[in-house]
């Protein structure tokens, strides 16, 4: 089952981090923010913020942003791979959009994989996520630019640029309808642009600010569905930051 394999995923996971886990400094977050309530809502509702990242000496990572987690397996600075698991929330309750009645969607669980390319702090970044949860079988690529400005020693900001490419078994399920013929057939779904603001005069505290808009792409069928109400989908939120170091390694290498 899917299920199982998204399990195997997961051990696989905590299998590699326990091997890099000895060293390294850590970020964790904590916040609130607002986002559409499914996609293509024009409805906003309340959403927790969470993060959390670890990086080691050796160049590997793991970084976990909201509901979406990648851990770099490969020991260097400039390049990362490694696998991805995303959280797709559910869709209940919907009700009837244009006429249409909008179907309730469980919550899916996606794994995938990643590739990134850092050079000289500009961000290049592939995903890959499929679903292991039977909730829409497709699969989406979600590709992205950035760029991190080290503005000084307590103030980074991160502004990029993405685009989603998705499935048509992925489109039919969060872009159909109900007791409707239409196939909504797979493409670019949205394009969109996002800032990451990190704030740290305190010690080891900070505060992090996070947006995100996308738009649906003009020729997507996502854009014409009966469930989109609003085009131009905005989140953004707050979080409080702590950083810490774990020198364990550095302790015991000196004795």
């Amino acid at each position: 089952m899917k299920v199982s394999r998204l399990l195997w995923v997961w051990l696989f996971v905590l299998f590699l981090s326990t091997g890099t886990a000895l060293a390294g400094k850590y970020t964790a977050g904590l916040g609130a923010g607002i986002a559409p309530d499914y996609e293509g809502s024009d409805d906003m509702t309340a959403v927790p913020m969470l993060m959390l990242r670890g990086n080691y000496d050796s160049g590997r990572y793991f970084a976990l942003m909201g509901t979406n987690f990648k851990l770099n397996v490969i020991p260097d600075d400039r390049f990362s791979f490694g696998p991805a698991l995303n959280y797709r929330k559910a869709r209940d309750g919907a009700g009837y959009n244009n006429g249409y009645k909008i179907k309730d969607v469980d919550a899916a669980y996606e794994i995938g994989a990643f590739g990134r390319l850092n050079m000289y702090n500009c961000l290049l970044e592939l995903e890959y996520l499929t679903d292991v949860s039977n909730t829409h079988d497709g699969w989406v690529v979600i590709a992205s630019a950035g760029y991190k400005w080290v503005a000084n020693e307590v103030l980074t900001i991160t502004p990029g640029v993405f685009s989603t490419y998705a499935s048509d078994d992925y489109m039919n399920t969060y872009f159909g309808v109900i007791d409707n013929g239409k196939y909504v057939e797979n493409g670019i779904k949205d394009v969109g642009a996002n800032i990451i603001v990190h704030y740290t005069p305190w010690d080891k505290w900070g505060i992090m600010g996070v947006m995100s808009y996308s738009t649906f792409d003009n020729d997507s069928d996502a854009k014409r569905s009966p469930v989109v109400e609003d085009d131009n989908q905005l989140s953004f939120g707050l979080m409080a930051t702590y950083s810490w170091d774990d020198n364990r390694r550095r302790r015991r290498g000196r004795r």
